[in-house]
């Protein structure tokens, strides 16, 4: 009997042991990780075959006087990017660039040409040219901060409206470019900062740079250090730059003087015979060229915007894409002179995709 039970006992052992003895798991095949996915590069977008015509819009009224834009969308019943041209003129002339917004709208874009007020003569703001009330009806100078705070309007009024997806690009020349790149320095993200800005010839970017005020005036062609001093409504010292509070008012008209890290991306360009002044705007050390194609001088662009941006530690970029914290520049290669909106045929191919690709955050 002792036997059986001790029997029992050690069979009951041997299979308790054995429940309590894990089983050993099987170890799973690691999953490949994935690839990351490639941003595509981008494509320039499709042109639509007919152009939408433009609409006769009023963005800001000042004093009774009505400050325009002509709008062209297609209405296809969806949100677009705006993009805001702004023409240039030596801060004194001028009017809205039609061409140029009625071409970016044929590829999705909103295009907006606006026009602004201007310094004297403001010939194109004033009655009968422009509809009653014109500046000179309205006794308005034109003279610095009201440009900039008409196409600090623009960019507000067009990102808030409805058929704008609440992306704003603007693309200045000349002096429409040294109003963009103003914007793109001193907004506010998401507010009055474009997201993205292109400048074809920045008029004058540096408004106190002292090789700016050291050209000589040549007849028949604008001259720099005199649409700057007309613009800020100031006595025009050249050769020398200005002192005390004019300086201080040049400074602070001057977009470089506001560039940063966390501005917009940009990309300012010229072309290689461009206009006198422009090579020193953009901060390159080329000749200019007169309208009849020959040299006029070598410039120094050493206060230029691609110096001043790189001394601020914004990253020269040459990708095909906008990239957070940088800025393209480009001299365009042109067998004759050529400024501001000329070459826009030349470089639209390039800059069209780069409008039209993902905003960096």
């Amino acid at each position: 009997m002792k036997q059986a039970i001790l029997f029992a006992a050690l069979i009951c052992a041997a299979y308790f042991a054995k429940a309590q003895t894990p089983t050993p798991r099987e170890i799973p095949t690691p999953r490949p990780r994935p690839t990351p996915a490639q941003r595509p590069m981008p494509t320039t977008p499709t042109a639509t075959p007919t152009a939408s015509p433009g609409v006769i819009e009023t963005y800001k009224v000042v004093n009774g006087m009505n400050i325009r834009a002509i709008v062209y969308n297609v209405d296809d019943g969806q949100r677009h990017r705006v993009a805001i041209v702004i023409h240039g003129g030596s801060f004194s002339t001028g009017g809205m660039e039609t061409d140029v917004a009625q071409d970016v709208s044929q590829y999705g874009f909103v295009g907006v040409a606006i026009e602004y007020r201007l310094a004297p003569p403001h010939t194109e703001m004033n009655t009968p040219a422009h509809p009653f009330p014109g500046q000179n009806d309205i006794h308005d100078g034109g003279y610095y901060p009201e440009q900039t705070d008409d196409v600090r309007d623009a960019i507000v009024h067009y990102r808030n409206d409805p058929r704008s997806n609440g992306q704003v690009v603007v693309i200045g020349g000349s002096a429409g470019g040294s109003h963009a790149l103003y914007l793109a320095a001193t907004g506010t993200p998401g507010y009055d900062m474009p997201d993205l800005a292109v400048m074809l010839s920045c008029g004058v970017s540096n408004l106190a740079d002292p090789n700016q005020y050291a050209l000589d005036c040549i007849e028949g062609e604008t001259c720099p250090h005199d649409a700057v001093t007309n613009y800020l409504h100031i006595p025009d010292s050249a050769p020398l730059p200005p002192t005390g509070s004019d300086l201080l008012l040049a400074q602070n008209a001057s977009p470089t003087h506001w560039l940063h890290v966390g501005m917009c991306p940009f990309w300012s360009m010229c072309s290689s015979r461009d206009s006198l002044g422009i090579p020193t705007s953009t901060g390159y050390n080329i000749y200019s060229y007169l309208p009849d194609n020959t040299p006029a001088v070598l410039e120094n662009g050493e206060n230029g915007i691609v110096p001043t941006a790189l001394a601020i530690g914004l990253r020269e970029s040459t990708a095909r894409v906008p990239e957070a914290d940088s800025f393209k520049s480009t001299i365009v290669g042109v067998s004759v002179h050529a400024h501001s909106f000329d070459y826009w045929d030349q470089v639209k191919g390039e800059v069209i995709p780069w409008i039209s690709a993902f905003i960096p955050p």
